[in-house]
This record gives structure tokens, C-alpha cells and sequence, in this order.
């Protein structure tokens, strides 16, 4: 089908507003919806904190009067079933919608279309698949958990040109604050974020979003600490308020009664077992898809790992790992430090470098489609 440069226009509109609330949804997909009567915006509305309410209930009910000859621009398709949410059905054919425009089906098999179809029986116009790769890119996340109970893994990275990790002597920093800056958009818009044993311990992080108007969304943090060295004077144990989780071995149980004997609260500890060596060599032989399978709360759609090039080589090369689970590798720079790149091309793996020289133009070009 052809669609009208509104049509472009609305949809375009509903998929910025879902990219801007992407990782405040909890399990849910960040929908976002646009309402439209003889062509003007009358409302807009995006998913609600932690996924409750729907987009379309917050768009209608923005509307004090609902006009007739109404279109409805929404990312998602409406969902037809209850859960934790009335069914947004239900409410379009309450409104008597006139057209529904919808940019990707909903892959959960309880909707998958029969959303759509309950629209038409209902004498609603409805048309789907406008802009519908773009409206994917706020979705990825939701769409691992339906498909393979896994959710989007993005890997960050920070690298010079030449392939180094870690900053030359006398300097703090290998990055910018252009790029730091926009690993905090990371952190906002991600449930958790991952770091190895090393990062505690030599950068003492703190790993949260300290961005203004942003603070309020920063992730779930995970350590992986196979010998359970974290300090317990650590900023992140100090701080944990709840948003804490250690993964280590099962070789520890007595280091993990000590810990859970102390003082310092607000964190967890799970324990794993070691994988068994494979003739892949393997830096910390962790069980990387039981620690991204632990079904933590909501840790459902998506997470990035601040990584060292020994966690991203464990997470890209694990034989155990379906390429479908990496979404984007971050480079903090052009070169990829030692990182296969026809095993990421193979893989489906795409790559986003954000140079250090970006101009501010570039960078908040590149922080506004992401935001």
C-alpha cells in the first residue's frame, strides 16, 4: 500500500516518541501513539512506567471530547487480550476510530494479528506495515522475550584507534564527554547493564544514568564475579538499594554467607555453575546464558555490558550463544580492538562506531533517533 506523506509523517512521530521511552516499560514494548482528527495531532501518548498503561489508553484519555473521523497512528498493534491491561480493542472500537494505522504486527502468539482482525470486523480501517523496520529497532527487545525468552544484548566497547582498552598512562579517559555522554543514553534506555569483576575493582563504577531529567533511569546492575572479590566498600554494594545482583560460582558458598552476614544490603548474590572447558578458549569460563536467562525482575527486554575485550570475546564467540541475542556492538571508536568482524558480520551482528571526533551536530543527530 501507498501511504500519504501524513501518513509518513504521523507514524514517523509515533515511533520518535516510543525511541524517547525505550527502557522505561519494564516487559512491555515502548509503543508510541498518535492521534489525528482531518489531519491534526488531537493527542499522543507512549507506554506508561513499567509497561502499564498501554499507549492508546494514555492518547485517548488525554482527549476530553473525542471528535469523530479519528486516526490512529500506533507502533505496535493494539493488543486484543486482557493481562495487567484492558484490551486497547476494545477501547478503539468504544471510540468508534474511524482508521487505525499500525507499523508492525505484534509477534506475541496470544495477539499476532487478531488484533487486526477484531478492528475490521468492527468496521474500522486499518492498515499496518508503515515504517515497520524502523518501529522494530524500539521493539527488539520484546520481540527476543516473545521469541527466545532471551532479551536484547547491545555490548559496549571503548577503544583507541589502535586497538587499546585501557587509557594511556596519566589519563582518566580513552573517550569523550560526547561519547560518554551518550553511554549514559545507554544506560538510561537499557533494564540493566554488565560489567566484569575487573571494571569494580580497578574504576570503582557507579554505573548509573547522571544525566539531568534522566536520573530516574538507571538500570539494574550486574556484576560477574566468579571468585566473589567485590568489595563490600564498593560505590555499587554501598549504593545498592535493591538494583544490585552479583553472579559468582557455586565453588563459593562460604564467601557468599559472609557476604550475606555483613553489614551491606540492597543486593543479591546468585550463583552459577562453571561451564566445562570447550576447545574455544575461554577467559572466565562464565556461564554467560544462564546469568542472561536468570528471568530477573525487570531485566525482561534488554541490557547493554560496559565490556572488556575478555567478557565481549566470551559473549560474541560463546558456542553456546544464538547470534539472534547480540543486537549491536557500541565502539567508542572505528576499530573494533580485536573483535572477528567477519564472525560479527556471519552472525547478523551489527555495528554502530561512534568516533571520538564526532561534532555536536553529529552526536546529538545520533543521541536524538535514540532518545
Amino acid at each position: 500500500m501507498k501511504y500519504s506523506s501524513d501518513d509518513n509523517f504521523f507514524m514517523d512521530y509515533a515511533i520518535r516518541l516510543a525511541a524517547r521511552n525505550v527502557g522505561n516499560t519494564g516487559e512491555n514494548p515502548s509503543v508510541g501513539c498518535v492521534i489525528t482528527s482531518n489531519n491534526k495531532i488531537i493527542s499522543i501518548g507512549v507506554t506508561g512506567k513499567n509497561g502499564t498503561p498501554h499507549a492508546e489508553h494514555n492518547a485517548i484519555y488525554n482527549i476530553k471530547n473525542f471528535p469523530i473521523n479519528t486516526t490512529v497512528y500506533v507502533t505496535l498493534e493494539p493488543c486484543s487480550h486482557s493481562g495487567k491491561n484492558p484490551p486497547c480493542t476494545n477501547l478503539l472500537i468504544k471510540k468508534k476510530v474511524k482508521r487505525v494505522v499500525i507499523a508492525q504486527k505484534d509477534p506475541n502468539p496470544i495477539v499476532n494479528g487478531e488484533g487486526i482482525k477484531l478492528l475490521k470486523t468492527n468496521g474500522i480501517q486499518v492498515d499496518y506495515g508503515i515504517s515497520e523496520k524502523l518501529a522494530q529497532e524500539n521493539h527488539i527487545g520484546f520481540i527476543n522475550n516473545i521469541k527466545y525468552k532471551f532479551p536484547e544484548i547491545n555490548i559496549k566497547v571503548a577503544s583507541s584507534k589502535n586497538g587499546f582498552t585501557i587509557p594511556e598512562e596519566g589519563t582518566k579517559w580513552i573517550t569523550n564527554y560526547l561519547s560518554r555522554s551518550y553511554g549514559h543514553i545507554l544506560r538510561s534506555n537499557h533494564d540493566a547493564i554488565m560489567v566484569g569483576i575487573n571494571t569494580v575493582l580497578s574504576d570503582n563504577p557507579s554505573l548509573d544514568c547522571r544525566l539531568n531529567g534522566l536520573k530516574d533511569r538507571s538500570p539494574i546492575k550486574l556484576i560477574v564475579d566468579t571468585d566473589l572479590k567485590t568489595p563490600l566498600d564498593s560505590i555499587l554494594v554501598e549504593n545498592a538499594k535493591n538494583d544490585l545482583v552479583i553472579f559468582t560460582n557455586t565453588l563459593n558458598d562460604n564467601k557468599i554467607n559472609s557476604y550475606e552476614c555483613s553489614q551491606a544490603k540492597g543486593f543479591d548474590i546468585i550463583n552459577y555453575l562453571l561451564k566445562i572447558k570447550s576447545q574455544t578458549p575461554r577467559f572466565y569460563n562464565v556461564n554467560f546464558p544462564f546469568i542472561i536467562s536468570s528471568n530477573l525482575e525487570n531485566v525482561r527486554s534488554s541490557f547493554t555490558t560496559l565490556a572488556s575485550q575478555k567478557i565481549a570475546d566470551e559473549i560474541l564467540f560463546d558456542d553456546d550463544f544464538s547470534s539472534f541475542m547480540i543486537g549491536r556492538m557500541i565502539n567508542d571508536h572505528s576499530s573494533l580492538i580485536n573483535t572477528d568482524l567477519e564472525c560479527l558480520k556471519k552472525n547478523k551482528i551489527s555495528i554502530t562506531p561512534l568516533s571520538l571526533n564526532l561534532s555536536n551536530n553529529e552526536f546529538f543527530n545520533k543521541m536524538n533517533h535514540d532518545i
